[in-house]
């Protein structure tokens, strides 16, 4: 008998697009155990809609939720719903291939976890860039930037059991579910295009695409040397956190008393240091992990020391959203 695939969506306002998600994960060829799906509070036409198909599809459960559980809340209560032996996430509003869960399920074989391409698009003039290298997986370059959307997730439900408390990790549930999954070393990715992912401006997640081009890159640096010194504070904050993250995974199970947490910890140790040694360190530490925290490797081996060099300063992009949201 084949493993048991449970599909959990969450809703929040989104009638315009509902449908077309609905119909792509009902016409999956892997067959589904169940859909799950639970709404945060819609006020628009979305509750009619999704009547209509648990009216429809003895597999289609609803839920409500009882006040407003925002996006990680709403997520992880939906997933501890579920009852299959896989769980795969999707959004309210993308288009999903319709062999997305076999794929996948013929790649992920004993690992934690499996995920792929998907592929942005736009429905209302929203800006896309698609990169369709293969990203790097490796906990390092997970520790400073999650890889694989949530809507291309698929992974065993036990992966649950390892979730911290709340208040340990408040980043969002998609990383931290790659994350513990990269921490056991048993992330893997199918190199095809799975979802097709709407980008709008109406979307939770939604941020222009970032360009390094030209005079932008010149304005990054400068913008980054401008606030170095609130910008580091966040990231050793961040990474204080992954180091309580890491410690927690380590005490529930072997799995996660591997080299990528090893190294992941004596990341964190660094970042807690200031100064000129502290930067020094951090550089240092990046020459010789080159390779394990950039998004793709690097062919050309001069080019990715050089990258290193500055990426101790240009890593601190990935947190500029805290200073221009004040």
């Amino acid at each position: 008998m084949k493993p048991t695939v449970s599909i959990v969506v969450c809703t929040y306002n989104g009638a315009s697009f509902l449908k077309e998600q609905m119909d792509s994960l009902l016409l999956q060829d892997y067959p589904i155990h169940e859909i799950i799906v639970q709404d945060d509070g819609s006020t628009d036409d979305t509750w009619h809609i999704l009547e209509g198909y648990a009216r429809q599809y003895a597999h289609v459960h609803l839920y409500k939720n009882e006040g407003p559980h925002g996006i990680n809340g709403n997520f992880f209560s939906a997933m501890k719903r579920a009852t299959g032996d896989y769980i795969a996430i999707s959004d309210q509003d993308d288009i999903w291939d319709s062999q997305k869960i076999s794929r996948q399920m013929n790649v992920i074989g004993e690992q934690m976890m499996c995920g792929g391409f998907s592929k942005p698009f736009s429905s209302d003039g929203f800006p896309v860039k698609w990169d369709n290298r293969v990203p790097c997986l490796h906990l390092l370059r997970l520790a400073y930037l999650s890889e694989i959307p949530g809507h291309v997730q698929l992974f065993r439900r036990e992966l649950l059991f390892h979730l911290p408390p709340v208040e340990m990790c408040p980043y969002l549930y998609d990383w931290q579910l790659q994350f513990m999954a990269s921490a056991a070393e048993q992330l893997v990715f199918v190199p095809q295009v799975l979802v097709n992912f709407r980008r709008h401006a109406q979307a939770a997640t939604a941020t222009k695409p970032v360009t390094n081009k030209g005079g932008e890159l010149w304005r990054t640096l400068w913008f980054l040397c401008k606030h170095y010194t609130q910008l580091h504070a966040f990231a050793a904050e961040r990474f204080s956190r992954i180091l309580s993250f890491t410690e927690h995974l380590k005490k529930q199970s072997p799995l996660y008393h591997t080299e990528s947490v090893e190294l992941v910890q004596q990341l964190a140790d660094i970042y807690q240091h200031n100064g000129l040694t502290g930067y020094l360190r951090l550089t240092v530490f990046c020459l010789r992990h080159h390779q394990q925290i950039f998004h793709a490797p690097e062919k050309n081996l001069l080019k990715s020391w050089l990258r290193s060099l500055y990426f101790p300063l240009y890593s601190l992009n990935y947190y500029r959203g805290i200073i221009k949201s004040r």
